[in-house]
């Protein structure tokens, strides 16, 4: 379950945050046209990823390297584009096709970002790890929890976003801040982009330049240090989207509006104080996210122990155990030594509810012999 919390919650924290700004800047600023180009961005980019995501894991056509690479270029164009034109309009007012290409560009940002995360969370479902026990089981039913505990925290984020910016009422805050937001999830992007290149993979066209070490110093170290900060993008990314709500509370902490008698006082502390949950619901999935890719991360990918060998005896070839040393039902682990130096693992437990015993080699065909360790009443394989 806290793998896919964590994995879900990766996948989708930058896109949710992309998203509720751009949604917000759509429709707040540019009306039907907005509404327009968000709905056809959020359309296409939902029908891509689910037919992404069938090809993905039914089919050999898709080569998700070079998939990513055409992903990654469009984003960087078309944020580039987005920034000027988005800046040009605020600055100039400018209207007709500027409108509709600003647009344009916003709606294809949003199809790009979900179109880029979405095929892989629309197929986790389909690919958890059951132990055989198939669909209608304990373990489905955990991990599907964690996957739409992820999921949906994702959605509430990006709905809490784009309702802060509503509330908040600010073109012009919101324009900064959706340009940063989109320009670090480009420096990504570009970080992303490079790593094919580095690596002359051989689908690469020929007009690029053959990447060497002499020649660009700065792209390895560049694409290191975003491939190893993935988590720190996507809080950054998400951290400038908080900013919103952040300066959407501190305005609604007063009254600073004037009021003429008691009803229009209620009203205006009854706003201010939906204006103050609507930021900390937003602050708290924040929150959330952030301890998910950070502390529940951690937990989930610890380094577990085995528990160190146990004595037993040998009589006539036979392995013997006194019984009595079973009775508290926990997993005891055993280790023998061959004359060739092999060490060989094997685990005893007595099963719950009856007076019978689970015997078995401390290893197994998937994960070799990396062991099992006791977890809830359960033998669990380390990995």
């Amino acid at each position: 379950m806290l793998k896919y919390i964590v994995t879900v919650t990766e996948d989708l924290l930058i896109p949710s945050a992309l998203i509720g700004l751009i949604c917000a800047y759509c429709s707040g600023i540019w009306n039907k046209a907005g509404h327009i180009a968000l709905r056809s961005g959020i359309v296409v980019g939902i029908a891509a990823s689910a037919a992404m995501a069938v090809a993905k894991n039914t089919t050999k056509l898709i080569y998700t390297n070079q998939w990513n690479l055409w992903i990654f270029t469009a984003t960087v164009i078309v944020t580039i584009l987005f920034m000027i034109t988005s800046v040009a309009v605020s600055v100039k007012k400018l209207a007709g096709r500027v409108t509709v290409a600003v647009c344009s560009l916003a709606g294809a940002l949003v199809a790009l970002a979900i179109f880029y995360e979405l095929p892989d969370v629309m197929a986790y479902p389909f690919m958890f790890d059951t132990a055989g026990n198939g669909i209608i089981s304990v373990n489905y039913l955990v991990r599907l929890i964690g996957w739409s505990f992820g999921l949906i925290l994702s959605i509430v984020f990006m709905v809490y976003i784009f309702r802060c910016v509503v509330s908040l009422d600010h073109p012009g805050l919101l324009i900064l801040v959706l340009n940063l937001a989109v320009s670090a999830d480009a420096v990504r992007c570009i970080g992303q982009a490079l790593r094919p290149w580095l690596t002359h993979a051989k689908w690469l066209p020929d007009f690029l330049p053959v990447y060497n070490k002499a020649g660009y110093p700065w792209a390895f170290p560049f694409a290191a240090f975003v491939a190893n900060n993935t988590l720190l993008f996507s809080i950054i990314v998400a951290g400038v989207a908080l900013v919103i709500p952040i300066i959407l509370y501190i305005r609604n902490i007063r009254i600073m509006s004037t009021y003429n008698n008691p009803a229009q006082y209620r009203k205006l502390r009854f706003i201010g104080r939906s204006h103050r949950r609507i930021a900390v619901t937003a602050a708290v999935c924040f929150a959330l996210a952030v301890l998910n890719l950070t502390v529940v991360r951690a937990y989930d990918n610890r380094v577990i122990e085995l528990s160190p060998p146990e004595a037993f005896a040998i009589f006539n070839d036979d392995v013997t155990i006194p019984l009595s040393k079973l009775e508290d039902g926990r997993l005891h682990r055993y280790e023998y030594t061959a004359d060739s130096g092999v060490k060989i693992r094997w685990i005893v437990i007595r099963k719950p509810g009856a007076v019978s015993y689970g015997v078995g080699f401390d290893a197994c065909e998937v994960s070799g012999n990396a062991g099992y360790f006791e977890r809830g009443g359960q033998v669990v394989c380390i990995r």
